[in-house]
């Protein structure tokens, strides 16, 4: 170092001042960059025969995953990304990969915003989305906040942000399951009614959260970077079955789970009763193995002890529609609600499209057997 001149010493000092803040600012999370756009359209596959369905091998490289790109190609050009298609997995069904990416952006996304806005001690944020829905979030702060020490309040600020995005991610995800089962869909001419709340969709959900969760406690780590890594391992522990053995699975529920263009039994458990999630297996798929079906705990909402803190009501979120189809939900609430808020309004919505599916399917149309 004695060799070095005193300006190449100043720019070996800036150079690790530098690295350091990027190490500690940008290792676990979404970039500022990243986070100017809102999570990108994704293209789900279609959990029935169709030209949307794009069944994925059992040795299919998922390569990184990708908040953000330059040029979007929706699961059709190629990319360092694999973000469409349909797999079977053993323990936890079938799973659609575009949903979980979506899931995980979600969480990356209200992360950032959550965090920045607590930082800036902040008292809303709001965006909007493809779903014709302006997601709103409400900040309060308790009365201890002011006391806190600088670092103190940084890491709680953090836990806030992971557990709060978490949860919300999952809740908006399926907020979209609503809207689709009420007639909502993007595309004119190309109705969605006939896969919402497909016996996959909750479960994908579920394990973006969790995925992106992961991502998110892993230091040292560019999130996508994370995200991948956490991804290929969820999807490793689940083990996806064979081409093959994914049209045998389909073909063992013809009829059953799904027929002509429409899902006959959908997936409606988010968590409001127990707090968990059951995936489907299909029965009698690999003759003398009987898997166990993987069950995922449901994003927490209990914010009583945050680091040893009661942050309770510090984040709330709501879901205020847009979209024409919209009466359709909020007249289930009553002519003085006029936003959704999941914590407090989705065991109702989801107890009367249950009552709507078994009109439609049957009785046991919410279950997957019999």
């Amino acid at each position: 170092m004695d060799s070095i001149p005193r300006n190449g010493a100043w720019l070996a000092a800036v150079f690790c001042l530098w690295w350091g803040t990027m190490a500690t600012t940008s290792a676990d999370a979404l970039s500022d960059w990243q986070a100017r756009r809102v999570p990108r359209l994704r293209i789900a596959a279609s959990p029935y025969p169709n030209w949307l369905l794009h069944i994925l091998p059992t040795d299919v490289d998922l390569g990184k995953h990708r908040y953000r790109v330059w040029i979007p190609t929706l699961g059709v050009l190629p990319s360092s990304e694999t973000s469409r298609g349909h797999l079977y997995t053993r323990h936890a069904g079938f799973v659609d990969l575009a949903h979980i990416r979506r899931s995980i952006d979600f969480t990356a996304y209200l992360h950032h915003e959550i965090r920045d806005g607590l930082t800036r001690r902040a008292s809303h944020f709001s965006f909007e989305s493809i779903d014709r829905t302006t997601y709103h979030c409400q900040l309060s702060y308790p009365d201890f906040w002011d006391d806190l020490e600088a670092d103190q309040r940084a890491r709680l600020i953090e836990e806030i942000a992971i557990e709060a995005a978490d949860h919300a991610s999952f809740d908006f995800s399926n907020w979209r399951e609503i809207i689709t089962w009420y007639g909502f869909h993007n595309v004119p001419g190309f109705p969605e009614k006939g896969s919402a709340f497909s016996y996959e969709d909750v479960t994908s959900h579920c394990i973006g959260a969790l995925v992106a969760e992961r991502a998110l406690r892993t230091p040292g780590v560019p999130f996508d970077q994370a995200a991948a890594i956490e991804l290929d391992r969820e999807m490793t522990a689940l083990h996806i079955v064979s081409k093959e053995d994914y049209l045998r699975a389909m073909a063992l529920v013809k009829d059953k789970w799904w027929g002509e263009k429409t899902c006959l039994k959908r997936n409606i458990d988010v968590g409001c009763d127990d707090g968990q999630i059951e995936t489907w297996l299909v029965r009698g798929l690999e003759p003398g193995i009987e898997p166990r079906p993987k069950i995922y705990p449901v994003p927490g909402r209990d914010f009583t002890d945050i680091e040893g803190y009661d942050c309770t009501g510090m984040v709330v979120f709501e879901c205020e529609p847009r979209m024409r189809e919209r009466k359709e939900v909020m007249k289930l609430l009553g002519p003085e609600v006029t936003r959704i808020r999941p914590d407090r309004d989705y065991p109702v919505i989801i107890a009367r499209i249950e009552e709507e599916i078994k009109e439609e399917f049957g009785p046991h149309a919410t279950v997957p057997y019999p």
